[in-house]
């Protein structure tokens, strides 16, 4: 059996019933404003917790348009949202089960206060309802209001009491806080006596992304350095030391970007772990293998390095389903492919890594 660690959905098909806001935030319901395919698709609001500005430089519509790529990218965006259709296009790949993201999970977990909480809750019973049948096949991920910090431990136990999701995302920070301040701590707590993994998918804009008008220049940068944020904040931090038994997987930035990190983080631990970071009580890098996992693309010529350094069972296969970029449905053949894996460890990497981590 093989499974995908990241694959997406599209609400932004559908934003107007993902969050049919009414009462005091009745206003700022979603609006569809345009028809037609994902590239045509426009919905009216001010959910956005980015500036205007930044959301102009990072629209990319036109890379689904059914004229670019024989019309593949654009396809997908419609199968993606039939659950029929989705998981009949994964099995032809070979791939039994998908782990699922939003695409624009922003919106929901950056807003501050009650907002962001009521979108959360919205976003969460929204995808419950679509999986609705397949649960056996499809597995959400559940979404966590960052800009109210407060509120994560009770959303946290209720997708996975009520909902049954088997994790919740981890913001790679808030508007107002880093993932190494103390007002997460209750969320921690709480993920690691559920014992469901915090995912840190990153998203395309941030603080210093935000800063371009070229969204190659937005889209190759946003990743790895708002994973970074989140991946020094939790080891440097603290976050790990204060819960061992918390696992955390980190996605779309390749595994060098780990293996960079876990050196810097190591070159400088002798010289500056006593006045800054006494509490830690190992190397960074002896964190990351213990509390860290990482998604990894099935043509990354660097593979067989990172499985040396931080193991064959912290990375998990990911495609980026249904995104323009996306490695379906060529991932799974590709990995079975590769050379320079042995069959264990494409097993660990294709399956029993991700089966474990969210006992699927």
């Amino acid at each position: 059996m093989m499974i995908d660690a990241d694959t997406h959905l599209r609400e932004d098909f559908h934003l107007d019933q993902v969050y049919p806001l009414d009462g005091e935030f009745a206003d700022l319901r979603p609006r569809q404003i345009g028809e037609g395919g994902y590239h045509q698709m426009r919905y009216s609001h001010k959910l956005s917790p980015w500036p205007a500005r930044a959301e102009a430089s990072h629209s990319h519509k036109g890379l689904y348009d059914p004229e670019r790529w024989e019309g593949r990218i654009a396809r997908m965006q419609d199968e993606s949202m039939d659950m029929e259709r989705r998981l009949a296009s994964f099995r032809e790949a070979g791939i039994e089960k998908q782990v699922l993201f939003g695409t624009n999970m922003d919106v929901p977990v950056l807003n501050r206060g009650e907002l962001g909480a009521t979108l959360c809750r919205m976003y969460n019973d929204w995808v419950a309802r679509l999986v609705a049948g397949f649960e056996d096949a499809l597995f959400p991920v559940g979404l966590l209001p960052m800009g109210a910090p407060e509120e994560m431990p009770g959303e946290l136990n209720r997708v996975v009491k009520e909902l049954g999701f088997k994790a919740a995302l981890l913001g790679a920070y808030s508007l107002d806080h880093t993932l190494d301040e103390d007002v997460f701590d209750p969320t921690y707590a709480k993920a690691e006596a559920l014992g469901v993994p915090l995912f840190v998918h990153p998203n395309s804009r941030g603080e210093m992304t935000n800063r371009f008008r070229n969204f190659y220049i937005m889209h190759t940068i946003a990743r790895p350095t708002n994973c970074t944020a989140a991946l020094v904040a939790l080891v440097i931090g603290g976050v790990f030391e204060r819960y061992p038994k918390l696992k955390v997987a980190f996605f779309e930035c390749n595994t060098e970007w780990m293996l960079y990190w876990m050196h810097r983080m190591d070159a400088t631990y002798e010289y500056l772990r006593d006045d800054y970071a006494p509490y830690l009580a190992m190397k960074p890098s002896d964190y990351v293998r213990r509390n860290c996992l990482l998604s990894c693309e099935s043509h990354e010529p660097g593979l067989p390095r990172a499985i040396e350094e931080i193991g064959a069972g912290n990375l998990l296969m990911a495609s980026d389903y249904p995104h323009w970029d996306a490695g379906f449905p060529m991932v799974a053949e590709e990995f079975l492919a590769r050379s320079d894996l042995t069959d264990r460890q494409k097993q660990l990497i294709t399956c029993e890594n991700i089966r474990a981590l969210m006992e699927i």
